[in-house]
């Protein structure tokens, strides 16, 4: 009697934190889930300060988690998501065939791109002001004299578009996700929130 005798049951015998053709494992699952839940709470600490500016609300947000330091992590798990994905390139869900697949794939990639590009133009800024720069108390950078114009104006250019660039991505992500779920009936939300195995 073989030991495994069809495709079904080598897919069930593959490790809980390796990915499949069917589903995200929980490496996978849990760094997106970490870079939503960072993400979104970025975003809802700015919005918080937009809307009631300094309050002892929005002071207890910035302290639980200061906007550059969550940055800086921000860019840490989007590199090991990067390699991760590289990793499981050949075992993970297949994006559907044509064009949707192409706008998938695209949108996946700006999402990186875009999780590299706001904390780096954020440290630039930093760098070009010679500003003390840590993570909840790991120094990164150093305070400096130094005044660096193009660094910070590129910053403060690309900075703020392309986070509204991002939150825009991610209510479509979120939207088309639903479409797909509940719409389409295919349970596409199940390969990253449903039981890790089919």
């Amino acid at each position: 009697m073989p030991l495994i005798t069809n495709q079904a049951s080598l897919t069930d015998t593959r490790p809980y934190w390796r990915d499949s053709a069917t589903h995200y494992g929980v490496i996978s699952r849990a760094l997106h889930w970490l870079t939503a839940a960072i993400v979104l709470f970025q975003f809802s600490v700015v919005l918080a300060w937009r809307g009631v500016g300094e309050s002892e609300f929005t002071l207890m947000l910035s302290s639980i988690g200061p906007h550059g330091t969550l940055g800086i992590l921000l860019l840490g798990i989007t590199v090991l998501r990067a390699g991760w994905a590289w990793l499981n390139r050949h075992q993970r869900p297949s994006p559907a065939a044509g064009l949707n697949g192409v706008l998938a794939r695209g949108v996946h990639m700006t999402f990186y791109a875009l999780l590299i590009a706001l904390p780096a133009l954020s440290i630039l800024r930093q760098y070009g002001r010679g500003g003390a720069l840590d993570v909840y108390g790991i120094p990164l950078l150093s305070a400096a004299e130094r005044d660096i114009p193009w660094m910070i104006e590129l910053a403060n250019l690309l900075h703020s578009p392309l986070a509204w660039l991002l939150l825009t991505l991610i209510g479509g992500h979120i939207a088309m996700a639903l479409v797909h779920h509940f719409g389409f009936k295919d349970k596409v939300i199940s390969r990253m929130a449903g039981p890790v195995r089919p």
